[in-house]
């Protein structure tokens, strides 16, 4: 590569980064509000299978949506997204973290460190600590290990690389995020308990299925939407060439893309992490060429699968 190349890859990706900037003093309220109908309507889940049967065919796949949905929230927290540059606000982006942390039994304060380390190594065999993703479909046991990793693995990392050098209070915030995690699964069991009757000991099986059922597919979800099939295939660290964007065409590219979380314009994250989640198409938009340019791997996404547009 020339100097003349450099200089204008360069030029290119400052013209980029001035268009990111203009969200950078954004507020998120649309990711509070989010936050807040997940967080709801999650814990609501166990009390309407308590009190009105609700049946566990229906109440499985909300509870997995609603984890899907509710690491969107949190994964905004870890970037500050939510409350934009206003410093005055990282309470509410702070709480918004801890409150979706429940849903996914990962404290905010050890996805944060683990989930910046990926933004530093991404693809990086030896570094990255979501490389384990790469595999998820080699083996049954790498797909178990991957579902495991996504959130014990957290736990393990934060305590081994983590908890010697953190500020106590960060790590009493940890020990905390767990406990009120814990306790909020704990509640549902101890109602069943107290009411009592016959159908006690059904009640508290299907909570456990529940519980395990709805949080194994959600995790699932996070870890293909999200970490596998936006970084395959893992072997590129350079800035604009780790993360994919996938274009979907049609009536139906709205509608997916909201389901997905926009995570289909997970490169925009990645590029840009200060940008709020429903303003990654909007962004990829404006700086498609410049992407493009840069050889940013972009693929279409239609009834017959990926097709890459866009060749790094």
């Amino acid at each position: 590569m020339t100097i003349s190349d450099k200089q204008n890859k360069a030029n290119l990706d400052r013209d980029a980064h001035l268009e990111a900037r203009a969200y950078s003093q954004i507020i998120a309220w649309p990711t509070v509000l989010l936050g807040v109908t997940v967080f709801t309507c999650y814990w609501a889940i166990p009390l309407l299978v308590i009190f009105h049967e609700l049946p566990l065919f229906i109440a499985i796949p909300l509870m997995a949506i609603l984890t899907y949905a509710a690491y969107t929230v949190l994964h905004e927290a870890v970037h500050y997204c939510i409350s934009g540059n206003k410093k005055s606000l990282r309470w509410l982006n702070n709480w918004m973290g801890t409150l979706a942390a429940t849903i996914l039994m990962v404290p905010l304060v050890a996805h944060r460190y683990l989930h910046l380390v990926h933004h530093q190594n991404t693809n990086q065999r030896t570094k990255d600590p979501d490389i384990y993703s790469r595999d998820v479909f080699s083996s049954l046991t790498s797909f178990f290990y991957a579902i495991y990793q996504a959130v014990a693995g957290q736990y393990k990392s934060y305590i081994t690389k983590r908890w010697h050098t953190a500020p106590v209070r960060q790590n009493c915030q940890f020990i905390l995020e767990t406990f009120c995690a814990l306790l909020l699964r704990a509640v549902p069991f101890a109602i069943a308990i107290s009411i009592g009757g016959a159908e006690m000991q059904q009640t508290i099986v299907n909570l456990l299925m529940l519980f395990i059922g709805g949080g194994f597919i959600g995790t699932f979800l996070l870890v293909f939407l999200f970490a596998y099939i936006v970084h395959r295939p893992h072997q590129i660290s350079d800035r604009y060439l780790n993360t994919s964007t996938i274009v979907i065409s049609g009536p139906l590219s709205w509608p997916v893309t909201i389901l997905w979380g926009f995570q289909n314009y997970h490169a925009v994250h990645h590029l840009f992490p200060w940008v709020p989640f429903y303003y990654y198409r909007h962004l990829f938009k404006r700086i498609r060429p410049t992407m493009e340019l840069m050889g940013a791997p972009i693929y279409q996404l239609n009834w017959r699968g990926l097709r890459q547009v866009s060749v790094s």
